[in-house]
């Protein structure tokens, strides 16, 4: 029995490690769910999205989200997929629902402020503008955007988002 116990630990060990290859362990701020298989979609949807393999991610996180497996990240993702994907409305409907899900994600509000712009929303986009300028930084923000930086947006990001919200804002000042 012993001998069972300790080869189907192996087995499980070799499965689990297929699953979560060596070149995603620096992204487990990802990993939210006890699934290793869920985690590591993610991962791979957050890399297709740094790769602009824009069409798989949106398949990824769409996957996820039909599954149940829904934060702000996830939501946010899908929305960003969306967004280069120029789809409009699936893109406007996730990033609504990631700020729903955090109020502080200061990248959905952003690429949600481009949307109304690209749309010719400037009433809406200097809303969004505002809310990311006015933000305080409370605590990192798990953000897959920064794929290349641990998965975390910190309080640098939030400043260098948020100059680019007042340029953005003054651009359209007038509108």
């Amino acid at each position: 029995m012993k001998k069972y116990i300790v080869y189907l630990l192996c087995i499980m060990t070799l499965l689990f490690l297929q699953c979560t290859s060596a070149k995603h362990i620096s992204h487990k701020n990802l990993w939210r769910f006890d699934d290793p298989y869920i985690n590591q979609t993610i991962v791979n949807a957050w890399e297709n999205i740094n790769k602009r393999r824009y069409e798989w991610a949106a398949l990824d996180f769409t996957r996820l989200i039909q599954k149940n497996y829904v934060d702000y990240d996830i939501l946010f993702g899908a929305g960003l997929a969306h967004f280069f994907m120029n789809d409009a409305k699936k893109a406007l409907d996730y990033l609504t629902l990631a700020i729903e899900k955090n109020p502080k994600h200061f990248e959905a509000y952003y690429f949600r402020a481009k949307l109304f712009l690209r749309q010719n929303d400037t009433l809406n986009a200097k809303h969004d503008l505002g809310a990311i300028i006015t933000m305080k930084y409370t605590e990192p923000l798990i953000c897959g955007w920064y794929y290349n930086d641990n998965d975390i947006a910190d309080n640098n990001a939030l400043k260098t988002r948020q100059k680019e919200a007042q340029a953005l804002l003054a651009s359209i000042a007038n509108d």
